[in-house]
C-alpha cells in the first residue's frame, strides 16, 4: 500500500490479540489500543510496543480505521462511546452476527471485516486458511477491506449484512454444535475408561470427508440405515444422561424423519 493507514483497535480480547499481531506482522502496524479495561488495553499494547487508552475522547483523531473487535452485545454502545471522537475514520465491527449497518447511525463509513474463524489464545490461527468476509457503505472502503484482507490472509469474500448472519448460523452448526458433539463423546468414554483419542481417526475421517464431497451424501450410522433396533439400544445406554437422550433423539430423527423410534427405554 502506498501510505499505512492508521489503525485503531477498540477490545482486548481473543480477536483482538490476534488480528492486532497479524496486522503488524504484515507491516500494518495499529497505532492504538482502546479498551475499557486498563489492563487489557496496556497489556496488549505492550505486547505490539503501541499506545493505549481506555478514554474514547483519547481515541487518535487521525485515526484511518477503527476496528471494533468486541462482543456482539456491546457494538452499538461502544460505537455510539466513540461515536464523537470519530468522524472521518472508516469504522468496521469483526461480528458474523451483527449486521453492519448498525454502525450506520453512528458514522458516515461503515462496514465489516469478520475473520470466519473460532479463536482462543492457545491456538495460532493459519490465516491463510481464514477466509474473510468483508462489507462496507462505500465502494472505496470496500475496496480497502479487500486489499488488507489479502495483505493478511488469502480467502476475501465480499458477503453482504443478509448473506452473513445465514453464514454465522452455519458455522454454528459446523463448530460450535459440532465441539458439542465431541465434548460429549469425550465425556462418554471418559465415564467407560476409555481414550478420547480411539475416536481421533474417525473424527479426522468424517471432517476429510465433509470437505471433499456433500456432508449429506456423506452421512452414515445407524439413522441414515434405519437401523431402529440399534437406536434404542444406544438410546438405553444414554440412561443417565436424559438430555444427551433427547439430542440424540433429536438429531437421529433429523437425519431419518422417516424412523418410528418410539418411547426411550431406560
Amino acid at each position: 500500500m502506498e501510505t499505512l493507514p492508521k489503525i485503531v483497535i477498540v477490545g482486548a480480547g481473543r480477536i483482538a490479540w490476534h488480528l492486532s499481531k497479524r496486522l503488524k506482522g504484515k507491516g500494518l502496524p495499529v497505532s492504538q489500543i482502546f479498551s475499557r479495561t486498563e489492563e487489557n488495553a496496556r497489556e496488549l499494547a505492550e505486547t505490539l510496543n503501541t499506545a493505549w487508552t481506555t478514554n474514547p475522547a483519547a481515541i487518535l483523531p487521525e485515526a484511518e480505521w477503527v476496528i471494533l473487535a468486541v462482543r456482539d452485545d456491546a457494538i452499538q454502545g461502544v460505537a455510539s462511546a466513540i461515536a464523537p471522537f470519530v468522524s472521518k475514520a472508516l469504522v468496521t465491527h469483526t461480528s458474523g452476527a451483527t449486521a453492519g449497518n448498525v454502525l450506520a447511525g453512528c458514522f458516515e463509513r461503515f462496514g465489516v471485516f469478520y475473520p470466519l474463524q473460532s479463536f482462543s489464545h492457545e491456538h495460532a490461527p493459519v490465516w491463510s486458511k481464514i477466509p474473510f468476509c468483508v462489507d462496507a457503505a462505500l465502494e472505496a472502503d470496500l475496496l480497502f477491506l479487500k486489499k488488507i484482507a489479502k495483505i493478511i490472509g488469502n480467502l476475501v469474500y465480499h458477503v453482504n449484512d443478509e448473506q452473513r448472519v445465514f453464514l454465522h448460523v452455519a458455522a454454528v452448526f459446523a463448530n460450535n454444535f459440532a465441539n458439542h458433539c465431541f465434548s460429549i463423546a469425550e465425556k462418554l468414554l471418559d465415564e467407560h475408561n476409555l481414550p478420547f483419542e480411539l475416536l481421533h481417526p474417525l473424527m479426522e475421517e468424517t471432517i476429510a470427508k465433509a470437505l471433499q464431497e456433500s456432508p449429506a451424501r456423506m452421512q452414515t450410522g445407524p439413522a441414515a440405515r434405519g437401523d431402529a433396533d440399534t437406536i434404542h439400544r444406544h438410546l438405553a445406554l444414554l440412561y443417565q444422561h436424559p438430555e444427551w437422550q433427547v439430542l440424540y433423539n433429536s438429531m437421529t430423527l433429523d437425519i431419518n424423519p422417516n424412523l418410528a423410534i418410539g418411547a426411550i427405554d431406560n
